[in-house]
């Protein structure tokens, strides 16, 4: 359906899709369970989804130059695949209305308080249309010249060295605990979602199966590393009373910082960082579209379908007073349909029989 892309290509749209709102909040949350090891906790949640990616690649190799829409119909038939593609598109669809959800009340509590939400869900989400409808190359080159704006980020967080660093608060090491560590690395694991992309764009893209496995292993690698130094320097900037009342630390930690030329850099941080939001949306927009068809005109009405209902949804979810028994619920939901349901799969696909000429068709 869509053109090939490289693998250079692909790794920018696995690390746009995955850095997005989660690494706002994520130092408070994760500080509240392993303290001072939080940034251990992230490596450990980079360990865990790059076992997964391994799942994903084995099953990839078995069944080359297919997205996980084709490998369902073909190892679980007709029926039976289709009605597990539907029910990944609702899951896409919930998964984007959730981020919509965090990304309008993000921007309504830093930025534009007195705009209303429909409003921040129709720019957010209409301006994802726009993208998502082109093919999957111009997507790529989008994320790709995009991507520069993470050494922007990168270079404004240098500047909160300034600020008094604590680094007495991540010591002794390993002071919390393996279980408090580990429970830490679960609310990380849930922060860097986006990985499951891979199922579907690795069918267009020029490679080789062992290039495929290093290049979706440098964007876990890179994902980890970027998390992992801004848990970091919030851990070391904030006291562990102070972070753990704070929402999002990343923010409050630039709030402080004041230059002759330069006020607020938290908003400057903030209106950089809405771009890879809209990013993330972009590509549940996308393959969402590709869970269901494989026609580049009956993807482009499933975009605009796909836009509807996600903002429908998230508009609903906007109005709920609280989020956190939907966010349990869903949590539960991602891990069965991006971990539960892809091993399985690879595991059946050891019954099937010459699988080296799946993909010869």
């Amino acid at each position: 359906m869509n053109p090939t892309i490289s693998r250079f290509q692909l790794f920018f749209l696995i690390i746009k899709t995955q850095i997005g709102i989660g690494l706002l909040s994520l130092p408070s949350k994760i500080q509240s369970t392993a303290k001072g090891d939080a940034w251990i906790s992230v490596l450990i949640a980079g360990v865990a989804i790059q076992l997964l990616l391994f799942v994903y690649w084995h099953l990839l190799k078995k069944f080359p130059n297919h997205t996980l829409r084709e490998i369902t119909v073909r190892m679980l038939g007709p029926y039976m695949g289709k009605a597990l593609n539907l029910l990944y598109y609702v899951f896409f669809i919930v998964i984007a209305g959730y981020a919509s959800t965090l990304y309008i009340q993000l921007v309504h509590t830093w930025m534009l308080s007195l705009t209303p939400g429909w409003v921040l869900l129709l720019l957010i989400i209409g301006t994802s249309v726009y993208l998502a409808t082109e093919n999957l190359r111009v997507i790529a080159r989008f994320f790709v010249l995009t991507s520069v704006l993470f050494a922007l980020l990168l270079l404004i967080s240098f500047l909160t060295f300034s600020n008094d660093m604590h680094f007495s608060n991540i010591l002794p090491i390993g002071e919390s605990g393996g279980a408090q560590i580990f429970k830490g690395s679960e609310s990380t694991f849930f922060s860097m979602l986006g990985f499951e992309v891979i199922l579907y764009f690795s069918a267009h893209v020029q490679k080789s199966p062992r290039g495929l496995l290093s290049v979706i292993s440098l964007a876990n690698c890179f994902v980890t590393l970027f998390y992992t130094y801004f848990v970091f320097i919030c851990l070391i900037g904030f006291s562990p009373k102070a972070l753990q009342q704070v929402n999002e630390p990343v923010l409050f930690i630039f709030k402080g910082l004041t230059y002759q030329l330069f006020d607020r850099l938290d908003l400057i941080f903030l209106t950089i960082w809405i771009i890879p939001m809209t990013s993330t949306i972009v590509s549940y927009l996308c393959i969402a579209g590709k869970s269901l068809t494989a026609s580049q005109s009956s993807y482009r009405k499933m975009v605009w379908i796909s836009a509807v209902l996600i903002y429908l949804f998230a508009w609903y979810l906007s109005k709920l007073e609280n989020l956190d028994l939907f966010s349990k619920w869903f949590e539960y939901g991602y891990l069965i349909m991006i971990a539960a349901i892809p091993i399985l799969l690879w595991m059946i696909s050891f019954l099937i029989k010459n699988n080296n000429k799946v993909g010869s068709t």
